[in-house]
């Protein structure tokens, strides 16, 4: 959902997953799935790859859909963390090796090239997640299936220069021989033409100094008046005839001796590619277990790399029929958007306390289609077993089938009007659509009586709400609002619009009608005051009270959001001061102990003090022969001072 509408022509075919081919297929288009697909081909590194994430489809079951997730997953979290998967660009090797099947056939050095490479990079990747099977064990299970054929890979490399993409001289030692002769020979002809051409042009019977090919002869340019002076075979004239392309006699020998040689080589190359392709032949089965596990895995990385892009999560899955969409946002719009532009998040949920059906309005342009397709193409995502861009605690269930029924397209071929096609739709969906699917249906009652199309529209939501079929609808039939509220399993929702500016918030307000601001909106636009007015009369009181209740209600809880947000945050500040002041209080009474304990300790080292002076000065009266009273008043006098600053030092322990 976003401040930009999905862009190209509304569909308006009733869709299921795994119904007939050509109804998923309008599906995607109606959802803008191919847009996701695309973008998903667009980040592998093989043509067959690229191909495999075109036709991606919905995956058979919860378990399967959670296998793939995690293993996006897996490596999402391997790159967020700064790791990389050596993938490279590799070929679709499967024509080479259909060729390489059939006995004597040989292959071209071009072909031999992309097995090779293909080989070298099983290699590198079994090597990688051998050393990374720790960090991606899913990957690494799936990379075992990796055959590197190191012997193929060194005879590929003996015989073919894999960068400038030609049979090696060293393919063979007939091989290497000719090509020696073959050059010598050429060398010998370029040597004779070049003492020949030198004498010729002192004559002035040469067109131009050099010598060139003609049919896989060596010739000279000879003007066409003085071809006679040079005796040889004619080979070619140039456009305008001034000039004869002339091979001379006296190469004619070594020339034909060239064309022999270039005959050995042709079949000694021939042979040596024959031989080559028997080495492919016997390691059919490794190739085409390589070739099926790399677009395998180019497939999962570029899952990952979409994931990453659209900064996407994995949903939590359910078979419970629960869908909790937090700052969801259809792909399409994170393609489109700029630095300047900003997609709005859709945050709802549906499914809990028993209600499966959801009926949004609000105004046109306000977000309703966008939000229904969102709903749509991430519930499509998560049955592909794709991250959804959405936060992390998102939950989504994995519908058995998804309909889809969005626009007003009129049928000319099948002469159907728009209100026919859309009932032909509304047909499909009631017929099809049982407990665990998906319904979305943008403007339902459209294209006729509005009352009888309210009513055929509550009749429908009734009979899939019955049957627990999760369904979203728009609507801008008011009767939708009050059938809403009242009807069990049934909930009413809209996209937000700012009354004082007249402009779509593209913000989704769960259990609240919306109203179309129809009559602001013209007021706005310039029509009349008289006219305006005149709407209003004939609307009705009672619809406009509805209407002005409607948005009173709305602007009354915006503005709690408002106060409630603002709470929140004082709430946030009162809490992080309460925390400061408990960590404070715990820090003094801390400290007020340790304090404590110190004074204590100093205490106990005076009172040991003491009890050693008064000891001392006991021993030195007796010595001395004080009287015994006198010693015993001294004595009491010094326990009662002792066993005062005795307590004193317990209570500072305390």
């Amino acid at each position: 959902m976003g401040m930009a509408t999905q862009g190209g022509k509304k569909e308006n075919r009733a869709t299921a997953l795994f119904c007939p081919m050509h109804r998923l297929e309008t599906l995607y288009h109606t959802l803008e799935f191919p847009r996701v697909l695309n973008d998903l081909a667009g980040r592998a590194h093989c043509p067959a790859s690229a191909k495999r994430l075109l036709n991606l489809k919905p995956l058979n079951g919860l378990d399967a859909v959670q296998q793939s997730l995690d293993q996006i997953s897996e490596i999402r979290t391997f790159m967020d963390s700064g790791g990389t998967v050596p993938m490279v660009r590799f070929d679709d090797i499967r024509d080479a090796l259909r060729i390489a099947e059939v006995e004597e056939s040989r292959l071209e050095p071009a072909a031999f090239v992309k097995i090779h490479n293909l080989l070298v990079l099983a290699g590198h990747l079994d090597k990688f997640f051998r050393q990374h099977q720790d960090d991606l064990p899913m990957a690494s299970a799936l990379g075992a299936a990796l055959i590197p054929c190191p012997a193929v890979v060194k005879a590929i490399e003996k015989a073919i220069d894999v960068q400038a993409v030609v049979v090696r001289d060293t393919a063979s030692t007939k091989l290497a021989a000719v090509r020696r002769e073959k050059a010598r020979a050429q060398e010998q002809v370029r040597r004779q033409l070049e003492s020949l051409i030198s004498a010729l042009a002192k004559k002035g019977v040469l067109q131009e100094r050099f010598i060139t090919e003609r049919s896989g002869r060596w010739v000279i340019p000879v003007k066409e008046t003085h071809r006679h002076l040079v005796p040889g075979i004619l080979h070619d004239r140039s456009a305008s005839g001034a000039t004869a392309f002339v091979e001379p006699l006296q190469t004619l020998e070594l020339n034909n001796r060239i064309r022999r040689l270039e005959a050995e080589e042709r079949d000694e190359v021939e042979k040596v590619l024959r031989i080559l392709t028997g080495e492919v032949r016997t390691a059919l089965g490794d190739l085409n277990q390589d070739l099926d596990t790399l677009i395998s895995l180019d497939c999962l990385i570029a899952k990952a790399l979409c994931s990453q892009a659209l900064h996407a999560h994995a949903p939590a899955l359910n078979d419970k029929g629960l869908l909790r969409i937090k700052n969801g946002r259809h792909p399409v719009l994170i393609f489109k958007q700029t630095p300047t532009t900003h997609v709005v998040p859709l945050t709802l949920s549906l499914g809990e306390d028993g209600v499966c059906t959801l009926v949004v309005t609000g105004p046109n342009a306000g977000g309703k289609t966008v939000a229904l397709k969102t709903i749509g193409v991430l519930a499509l995502m998560a049955a592909c077993g794709l991250h959804i861009p959405a936060d992390a605690d998102s939950e989504v269930p994995v519908f058995k089938h998804i309909f889809a029924h969005v626009g007003d397209a009129q049928s000319i071929e099948n002469d159907l009007s728009t209100f026919s096609a859309h009932l032909s739709d509304l047909k499909q969906i009631v017929q099809l659509a049982t407990a665990g699917d998906l319904v979305l249906v943008d403007e339902i009652g459209t294209g006729t009586d509005p009352q009888e199309g309210a009513a055929l529209a509550m009749a429908v939501l009734e009979e899939l709400t019955t049957r627990g079929v999760m369904t979203v609808v728009t609507t801008h039939h008011g009767t939708l609002k009050a059938f809403a509220h009242e009807t069990p399993a049934i909930a009413n929702g809209s996209m937000a619009f700012d009354r004082k500016t007249l402009a779509p918030t593209y913000k989704f307000r769960a259990d609240l009608p919306g109203s179309s601001y129809a009559l602001e909106i013209a007021e706005r636009m310039g029509l009349s005051d008289g006219l305006v007015a005149r709407a209003k009369a004939l609307l009705g009181p009672e619809t406009i009270h509805l209407e002005e209740l409607a948005q009173h209600l709305s602007a009354e809880i915006d503005r709690y959001r408002e106060l409630k947000s603002t709470l929140d945050v004082q709430n946030k500040i009162v809490e992080r001061l309460r925390e400061t002041y408990e960590k404070d209080t715990a820090r003094l009474k801390s400290e007020q102990k340790r304090l404590r304990q110190q004074a204590a300790r100093q205490a106990k080292a005076i009172v040991d003090e003491a009890n050693a002076a008064v000891e001392k000065a006991i021993r030195t009266i007796r010595e001395q022969g004080a009287s015994k009273q006198a010693i015993c008043e001294s004595k009491a006098i010094i326990e009662k001072q002792r066993a005062a600053l005795e307590a004193e030092t317990q209570d500072l322990q305390k």
